[in-house]
């Protein structure tokens, strides 16, 4: 753990987290004097989710995700837990003539009136990330501490410590365009509730995910959204060919593995909330229900490495889009189950 003064002159405590939109949230918290960790953020925002978008590309591919849309996962728990944030975006009207400056200046004005500041961008425009692991992708969040010479100390929860980011990069990374662009969006806590009520907040966020996952009547989102994806999986090198089938698994397994670096699509990490709310209710069903995601969790990393063997021809003749898909249709089966069991589990707790 490594703590980093900010300008106004108290300690931030920057953790390394799995991935950043709930290691941010929860550092926002921390920062106040709310004791709230990442696997606690993720699951009362009800961050566990799944959606496979087709007629949404993302560098021509179709957009499949793991968790919720970005940004409703840290609005979710400041409404749960008490939180009065303060959002804000940059829009391009004709009148505007440059929406940049005026974000910076913002930033600005905030940082120096002894805010931190939390803000979405595009990881391709961090400099600090080395090449390799700069993409185009417009949800990554950060935490901006305060302004240095030529630039800002930023606390970017997937790194072990804060870093320096220049300002050109900051504005090229806030208002980056393509799809779900950030513009310039930026969030910062004017105050939170001292003594949140974590009981009440994960019974309203696991009814919330189960009825994501299970009663969303739209057919790519939610356990259709698997079944579906599972079964285009399997006739996928009909339809569209052996070479453009194994670049869209491809995308598939590195939306699951890393964008957000959940792992395993996020399950493992929603276990670790069921772990922690069990200890709160001191229920051993939500226990055995942490358990049984993570076992689900594990089918998904085998979903992965099949794949991973398809798209590299590295694999035996067994390991096909055929297993690949079918493994993806386990998983959809076991969390049907789960979240039936999850969802009458919470119907017995209390707040």
């Amino acid at each position: 753990m490594n703590n980093e003064l900010t300008c106004a002159g108290k300690s931030f405590y920057h953790l390394h987290a799995a991935h950043c939109e709930s290691g941010v949230t929860a550092a926002l918290f921390r920062d106040r004097g709310v004791d709230l960790s990442e696997a606690m953020a993720f699951g009362i925002g009800s961050g566990i989710f799944f959606g496979h978008l087709p007629f949404v590309k993302w560098v021509g591919l179709p957009i499949t995700t793991y968790r919720s849309r970005p940004g409703t996962l840290f609005s979710k728990v400041a409404r749960r837990l008490g939180g009065e944030f303060v959002t804000k975006k940059y829009y391009k009207f004709p009148w505007k003539a440059d929406r940049t400056k005026e974000g910076m200046d913002d930033l600005r004005l905030l940082l120096r009136s002894g805010n931190i500041v939390g803000m979405t961008t595009n990881i391709y425009w961090l400099s600090y990330f080395p090449d390799r692991f700069r993409f185009q992708f417009n949800g990554h969040n950060i935490i901006v501490l305060r302004e240095i010479e030529n630039g800002f100390r930023v606390a970017d929860p997937v790194l072990d410590h804060p870093v320096d980011c220049l300002t050109e990069d900051l504005e090229r990374a806030r208002f980056a365009r393509g799809p779900l662009e950030p513009k310039g969006y930026m969030y910062y806590a004017k105050s939170v509730n001292p003594n949140p009520d974590f009981r009440k907040a994960c019974i309203t966020a696991m009814k919330d995910s189960c009825n994501m996952m299970l009663r969303t009547p739209f057919p790519f989102v939610g356990l259709m959204g698997i079944r579906y994806l599972a079964k285009a999986t399997i006739k996928s090198p009909q339809v569209l060919g052996v070479r453009e089938a194994r670049r869209r698994l491809a995308n598939i397994v590195r939306m699951q593995e890393e964008v957000g670096t959940g792992g395993a699509g996020f399950r493992f990490m929603y276990a670790a909330f069921l772990q922690q709310a069990a200890a709160l209710f001191g229920c051993a069903e939500l226990a055995g229900l942490s358990q049984e995601m993570t076992s689900i969790g594990d089918i998904w990393r085998e979903f992965a490495i099949v794949s991973a063997r398809v798209i590299k021809e590295r694999g035996s003749q067994e390991e096909t889009f055929a297993k690949a898909g079918g493994l993806m249709l386990i998983c959809a089966g076991k969390e049907e189950q789960f979240f039936r069991d999850l969802d009458s589990a919470v119907g017995k707790l209390k707040a």
